[in-house]
């Protein structure tokens, strides 16, 4: 683990690290994630997490002994205009709120006669430090972050640090009480993506932030092959998380109701969602429908009953995946869940940053869970 410490002035330190430390660890086990009055989880330690936070770059801000902001990111090398871009992947964002615990309102926060100094700092030295990996190369590039679109605010946390809402995810739900095997879907061995990454790329050829280094390094990868050709793939991570809250009429259900209903508790227990991961799916011409099959199967292999996966809502993918295929039950109680992609830019033109907004993004699932 790399680790680095900055006296900024007499009271403020910043400590950037990579990889594992107790104070890390701490700090994510406590944190919540998702929206307040909505799903809100935590993620419990897996080999997935644990191998995720292993390439995560932690900045903290501390006032003597005090946490005041924190923020993890990672360096993504994405496709933009076709063309490599560098480009740093941010989550677990946190900065200090002065008025958080007073409980005041927004226009009540808008009034303050004076801005908060301390607050202003955190987030100028934030500023500052996720654009370094770019400055010290000369190189132009982006920083982006997911953020759920009922989260106001961790919205405009991120509008705080000049982040712009670019294009809309949608996650849909995939879910089967008694998954079933495909012969013609086969897993691929660990050594053997080369073939995939292609498929997958030349399919995401008008996406931007396509990126397939993490492959080999996070679960499983399968391909449905028919007459000996592979027609479509998809990547299936398993993720653990550990439910909050889930209010409403579809949390009662999810949570009170179909745990106790024989068949509906294989998909929800009442503390614990299991679930696969899926993304990096391509299918050729004429086979978008296979995608179901690809999804079952990994289910089965597996031994899951649902999944999720992203794509970004304008494109021809997220009409397949309900156009093509059937989800299951769990997608027609739930139906797509939106969230923004924010993304703030570091000397990209405008014209360029006009081509960011106007095509649709490759959503990566290591980056959503």
């Amino acid at each position: 683990m790399n680790s680095q410490n900055r006296k900024i002035d007499s009271d403020l330190t910043v400590t950037t690290k990579k990889g594992h430390s107790k104070s890390i660890l701490d700090l994510l086990n406590k944190t919540v994630l998702g929206t307040p009055g909505k799903l809100r989880y935590r993620h419990v330690q897996t080999i997935l997490n644990d191998e995720k936070i292993s390439d995560i770059t932690f900045i903290q801000i501390n006032k003597r002994e005090r946490v005041l902001g924190t923020a993890g990111f990672i360096e993504r090398n994405i496709t933009f205009n076709s063309t490599p871009l560098k480009a740093l992947y941010v989550r677990y964002l946190s900065v200090y709120n002065p008025f958080k615990k007073q409980n005041r309102t927004r226009s009540n926060i808008s009034k303050q006669k004076k801005p908060n100094v301390l607050r202003s700092n955190i987030e100028n030295i934030f500023r500052k430090e996720l654009q370094k990996p770019f400055l010290k190369a000369d190189k132009k590039g982006l920083y982006y972050a997911y953020v759920e679109a009922d989260n106001s605010l961790s919205k405009e946390l991120c509008e705080s640090f000049g982040f712009k809402e670019t294009r809309v995810i949608n996650t849909f739900l995939f879910s089967r009480f008694f998954p079933k095997n495909h012969n013609q879907v086969v897993a691929l061995e660990k050594d053997n993506h080369e073939s995939f990454s292609g498929s997958l790329r030349h399919f995401y050829n008008d996406h931007n932030f396509v990126f397939t280094d993490s492959l080999e390094d996070f679960g499983t990868c399968y391909v449905f092959k028919q007459n000996g050709e592979e027609i479509a793939g998809i990547r299936a991570i398993p993720v653990h998380w550990e439910i909050v809250e889930m209010p409403g009429w579809k949390g009662f259900m999810m949570l009170k109701v179909l745990p106790k209903i024989p068949f509906f508790k294989r998909l929800f227990k009442p503390d614990r969602l299991k679930f696969l991961a899926f993304d990096s799916l391509w299918y050729k011409p004429g086979h978008a429908n296979k995608t179901q099959n690809l999804m079952e199967h990994a289910c089965s292999d597996l031994g899951y009953f649902m999944g999720m996966i992203w794509q970004d809502e304008k494109s021809s993918v997220a009409k397949s995946l309900v156009t093509k295929n059937k989800l299951g039950l769990l997608h027609n109680i739930n139906g797509a869940v939106k969230a923004n992609l924010m993304v703030r830019d570091i000397d990209i033109s405008p014209e360029d940053f006009s081509d960011l907004k106007n095509k649709p993004a490759f959503v990566s699932a290591v980056d959503m869970v």
